[in-house]
């Protein structure tokens, strides 16, 4: 399988939102019909919100659609720095409220002790997930996968486990994130993306000899991926 990734350019922010909002409602639309149900791990920070209020105002059966973050900041759910914060004025504000959804902070007094809960949790859902929805940053780390974690190499080569708690050194908070096991257990992933500088790091992460984490995602051969970018 040569499954180089397709990228997806867009004018401006808003047509992005548009169409990818549009393009995950159709592929949740695709799994409710074929399968009878769908699930949706979407990444948090501040580029998806607008596409994700945008998505969860799609008429989808949503009580059928099992919701998850991609990673989370071990802080409370009200937090101003919570992806679950930031979920829940979004995507879970309108018809999407109605979904089965999955917090990955529980109430463990640290990420380390919460991933044993959160991993029986997941380990407990419907699998491949239908689609995998992932940001970038400017250093090329995607989910919480940082190279400066501690936990990065044994979060690279894990084969069964769904969740890492893991401590970068460049950003703030534990976190709780899946694996690249569980990201790559999907139908789809997508990867949303804008601005010129972290497009000069795709291209760059493109590069078969790369090494950002963002790479293990764009060169592996197990799940299609389509790039949606935005000046």
């Amino acid at each position: 399988m040569n499954n180089k990734p397709t990228l997806i350019l867009l004018p401006n922010r808003d047509e992005l939102d548009q169409v990818l909002s549009r393009d995950i409602a159709n592929i949740l639309a695709t799994s409710l019909h074929n399968h009878g149900s769908a699930s949706l791990a979407v990444s948090g920070g501040s580029t998806p919100e607008n596409m994700l209020s945008l998505l969860g105002q799609a008429p989808l059966d949503w009580p059928l659609v099992q919701t998850l973050l991609v990673d989370e900041r071990w802080v409370a759910n009200d937090h101003a720095s919570s992806n679950e914060a930031m979920l829940r004025k979004t995507l879970l504000k309108s018809a999407a409220s109605s979904s089965k959804y999955l917090p990955l902070k529980n109430n463990a007094d640290s990420a380390e002790n919460g991933q044993y809960l959160l991993e029986a949790e997941l380990d407990a859902l419907t699998w491949p997930l239908s689609l995998v929805h992932l940001g970038m940053g400017e250093d090329g780390h995607t989910a919480s996968w940082f190279h400066d974690a501690p936990e990065y190499q044994a979060l690279r080569t894990a084969h069964a486990q769904h969740c890492f708690a893991v401590q970068p050194g460049s950003a703030p908070y534990p976190r709780i994130t899946l694996s690249p096991n569980a990201v790559f257990n999907s139908e789809k992933i997508v990867i949303h993306i804008t601005g010129r500088a972290k497009r000069e790091v795709l291209e760059k992460a493109l590069s078969q000899d790369a090494d950002y984490p963002i790479s293990m995602v764009l060169h592996q051969q197990q799940v299609p991926v389509d790039i949606y970018w935005a000046p």
